[in-house]
């Protein structure tokens, strides 16, 4: 993995193979996550309207309607953060023998990007992939909801099949992300049929705290539900987080992140909240002022705390569990602007490993004692949440600039999206224009 920190290596250009037929969609254009009715507001006014969705011919044609995800800077996250910890995940935590198929949790929406990086960059090791998730549309700057191009999905699908990338089990339903944490709900028993995946890929573009119209669960609490999914896992797996993490949106999440590093503090003392002060630009006599002014404030540091937090809070809900206990590791925190002036999506990797069945003997009682959180893995977290990458700064380096410009264009062209459109779709940008020579 590369360390943002240091010169970013090339080439960075994806390989994605030959050009899948068509465009294709499950149940919609989505935002590669639970989508929400809000997003048509602050979409239009970052990305500008999109063409006539009537332009946007399905099956068979040339594509011209963008999205946020089509922008250079999320294939810096597709390629640094998902292709390459996929990659070592397979190449150094699976023998052989057990390479054949990546079992996948995805939002992926309607053109399948981030299937068809993976399924390429798998090619060598003959690993097909078993995706499962979830795509209940695409709500737009009009307040319209697309979900009708279901047969370019299939076609895409077959194609992916064809060439051998996917097994014949790979699916995407129509349901809602956060559905999943309804007792009973057709999300929540497909999911429970389920066997653990070896990636769990969470990319929501809105916060983790959002709850759909109608719906009593949010976002985290999917979540929630995916972590529990996975204590039946016995071997390292992946947790990828893409979320808005604005200031403003935090809602019942922040009280969950800033419990849990205040837990930490109230456990290690200067310990943790040296480290800790030192990656938010603070210091350890004033770090609750510190903290406080942070999660006010939209900037880096604010990300950071929040990275911290999500880490803290996977740190502790892993020790929590006395008889499946796993180690947690912020791999990697990649920030960009959405809707703001600063950064406000975060990109965070995590890598999750089981420590293994825990039996407690019989003259444990009945009442054992919840392990205190490790403090090494606690500043490991902050360490790597210091070393946040501002990819709207990474952008800025015309060699990194060019080469996640030509790895899009690869990708956007095997989903058969128009290169000459996206090109004055960039340009003309309320946000992060880029012109392209």
């Amino acid at each position: 993995m590369k360390d943002p920190q240091q010169e970013v290596p090339l080439p960075f250009a994806a390989q994605t193979g030959q050009a899948m037929a068509a465009p294709l969609s499950t149940v919609g254009v989505s935002v590669a996550s639970a989508a929400s009715e809000e997003e048509g507001e602050y979409l239009v006014s970052v990305f500008g309207s999109s063409p006539d969705t009537d332009s946007a011919v399905t099956t068979g044609a040339v594509k011209t309607s963008f999205a946020p995800w089509h922008h250079p800077v999320k294939q810096i996250v597709r390629e640094y953060q998902w292709v390459d910890l996929v990659k070592k995940l397979i190449d150094e935590d699976r023998s052989e023998g057990d390479r054949g198929t990546l079992k996948y949790f995805t939002l992926p929406g309607a053109d399948l990007l981030d299937v068809r990086l993976l399924a390429s960059a798998l090619e060598s090791t003959g690993t097909k992939i078993e995706y499962f998730g979830f795509d209940s549309g695409y709500t737009d700057e009009s307040g319209e909801t697309h979900g009708d191009e279901t047969g370019s999905y299939l076609s895409a699908e077959s194609a992916l099949r064809q060439a051998g990338r996917i097994t014949d089990e790979a699916v995407v339903l129509g349901d809602r992300l956060e559905d999943i944490a309804l007792k009973g709900s057709h999300a929540a028993e497909q999911l429970r049929q389920k066997d653990v995946f070896d990636v769990v890929n969470i990319d929501a573009c809105d916060h983790l705290g959002y709850k759909p119209v109608g719906r009593s669960t949010s976002i985290f609490d999917a979540v929630e539900k995916l972590l529990a999914h996975q204590l039946k896992a016995e071997k390292s797996w992946l947790l990828f987080v893409t979320t808005r993490a604005n200031t403003a949106l935090l809602g019942e999440t922040a009280t969950k992140l800033q419990g849990a590093i205040h837990k930490n503090l109230e456990m290690h003392g200067s310990a943790f909240a040296t480290p800790l002060a030192d990656c938010i630009g603070g210091s350890e006599p004033t770090i609750a002022t510190d903290m406080n002014g942070h999660w006010a404030n939209q900037s880096l540091d604010f990300l950071k705390l929040f990275s911290v937090g999500m880490g803290k809070y996977l740190l502790q809900y892993f020790h929590a569990q006395q008889n499946l206990p796993a180690k947690v590791e912020l791999v990697s925190t990649f920030a960009y602007k959405v809707s703001s002036d600063s950064p406000d999506m975060l990109s965070l990797a995590f890598r999750i490993t089981p420590k293994g069945l825990v039996v407690q003997q019989a003259t444990a009682g009945g009442a054992a004692a919840i392990p205190a959180v490790e403090l090494s893995h606690a500043v490991s977290v902050v360490a790597r949440a210091k070393k946040i990458w501002d990819l709207d700064e990474g952008i800025k380096d015309a060699a990194v600039l060019k080469e996640c410009v030509d790895s899009t264009e690869k990708l956007l062209s095997s989903a058969n999206y128009d290169i000459g459109a996206w090109r004055t779709w960039l340009s003309d940008l309320p946000v992060r224009p880029l012109q392209l020579n």
